[in-house]
């Protein structure tokens, strides 16, 4: 889900992330700003044609969008205040749409992909003490989000902030080489090893706070937004408390994926350029520890 911060509360309200869809991982973007412009809005019998500006610094690259007139009616009026970034779309006197402009424009698809491009800036999770609070609710209120609107305020007025909501699906994957002689006692082992990471995962379940805890870590190491600090370099790291089980259950390697095809925006950073699609595997042993069973890229020998 994307959306800014004024529409959390909504979000709570109308109760869209429960117990069985949780929301604990979100991320804090930008963009360039993007208004509607009311003065360019043409309409004839065939056509109605829309221009919004995109703001970069103190200049502004005009869009025009044409869609058909199939209303038989040209009595339309758009109406939208400085700094025109919500929009009102009448027809004979009657509300037809409304919104942000920025929405609108995404719901043209992947055209204009390009102006819609999210810069990573914060990553975070909202899972409470007792796992009690979710992230629209822990946005609402949050010293971060605040501290970065601020800041954007300041530094990036051509800029929006807008906030990612995100959820995760949990997904076990194994591998076994053939190839290498092992005596009965290194078989017994295996097994055993098998045995525990199955049951752990699959049967008994990884403890929510680790799962969201090493989500939240692969991606901040992934994006590297300039405004984490604790995790973006140090993971993976069996120290750590916050992932430690996944060291405990010798889990050979965490493999994130992010995919953001459905909100019609890409995901980018100082690091990682622009995609629809993120992926990236993180070894939890080095090579000298354990040859790892995904190293695609190496050749067969």
């Amino acid at each position: 889900m994307i959306l800014q911060q004024e529409d959390l509360k909504r979000v709570s309200e109308f109760n869209y992330f429960t117990k069985e869809n949780p929301c604990h991982i979100y991320l804090i973007c930008k963009r360039p700003r993007i208004s509607i412009d009311t003065e360019n809005f043409i309409i004839d019998k065939d056509k109605i044609i829309f221009t919004f500006k995109i703001q970069r610094q103190n200049t502004f690259e005009n869009i025009k969008i044409e869609i058909p007139n199939t209303y038989n009616t040209i009595d339309f009026k758009l109406t939208s205040e400085y700094p025109y970034n919500y929009f009102e779309l009448r027809k004979n006197g009657e509300i037809l749409l409304n919104g942000k402009s920025a929405v609108f424009l995404q719901s043209f698809g992947s055209k204009f992909t390009k102006y819609l491009d999210l810069e990573v800036l914060y990553i975070g999770q909202s899972y409470g003490v007792k796992g009690a609070r979710t992230a629209p609710e822990r946005l609402q209120s949050h010293s971060t989000l605040q501290g970065i609107y601020s800041e954007a305020i300041i530094k990036n007025p051509d800029c929006e902030i807008w906030l990612i909501l995100t959820s995760f699906e949990q997904i076990l994957l194994t591998s076994m080489d053939g190839r290498m002689r092992r005596d009965d006692e290194e078989k017994q082992k295996d097994t055993e090893h098998l045995e525990r990471v199955t049951n752990a995962v699959l049967y008994d379940g990884l403890k929510e706070q680790q799962v969201i805890n090493f989500t939240e870590a692969a991606l901040i190491r992934y994006f590297q937004p300039p405004y984490n600090i604790e995790y973006k370099n140090t993971f993976p790291n069996p120290a750590h408390s916050t992932y430690s089980e996944c060291f405990e259950l010798d889990i050979n390697s965490i493999c994130i994926e992010v995919d953001t095809q459905n909100i019609s925006c890409r995901l980018f950073s100082d690091t990682i350029p622009a995609h629809w699609w993120h992926m990236h595997n993180f070894f939890l042993h080095s090579n000298t520890e354990r040859k790892s069973m995904f190293e695609y890229d190496k050749p067969l020998k």
